[in-house]
């Protein structure tokens, strides 16, 4: 008995599209994911330098008046106040989260702030980790985590 093996090539050429379809929406995720690090890393370092400069302004005028006080929870609880408000995230408890069009959370930060005051060097050091849902077809697969480390410091004079 002889097959009909003329339907054959269609079948390849489908195999061979759907391959191709699944490494290209693999790289434009892998894209999504790098440009979301990216972005917060950069946003999260243009607010600390910011913040930074802030505090340094304010540990000058309270020298300037004689007190060299500088209180570590008044600079987190203000720096979070500040990333929140300039990246638009939303507070849940010690969870900072960016939410998406419909509702799903994008990406979620816990982000605690150390500074230190050292040799006239004013050192800010925020340690979070970057968490990003992966979903396919509004379902949670995974959890990627991203720790991220960011310094800012400034001398003052």
């Amino acid at each position: 008995m002889r097959l009909n093996r003329k339907g054959m090539s269609y079948v390849m050429t489908a195999v061979l599209i759907l391959l191709f379809s699944m490494l290209l929406s693999l790289i434009l995720s892998y894209a999504s994911l790098m440009t979301i690090i990216e972005t917060t890393r950069e946003d999260t370092q243009r607010v600390l330098d910011s913040f930074c400069t802030q505090k340094s302004i304010s540990i000058y005028q309270s020298i300037k008046r004689g007190s060299n006080q500088m209180s570590i929870g008044n600079f987190t609880n203000e720096y979070l106040l500040n990333l929140t408000k300039e990246l638009g995230l939303e507070n849940s408890g010690n969870l900072l989260y960016h939410g998406g069009e419909n509702g799903n959370i994008v990406y979620k930060i816990d982000n605690p702030l150390t500074a230190n005051l050292q040799n006239n060097t004013l050192i800010l050091t925020t340690e979070y980790t970057l968490v990003i849902p992966i979903t396919f077809a509004d379902y949670d697969l995974a959890d990627v985590e991203i720790p991220i480390s960011i310094t800012s410091a400034l001398t003052l004079k």
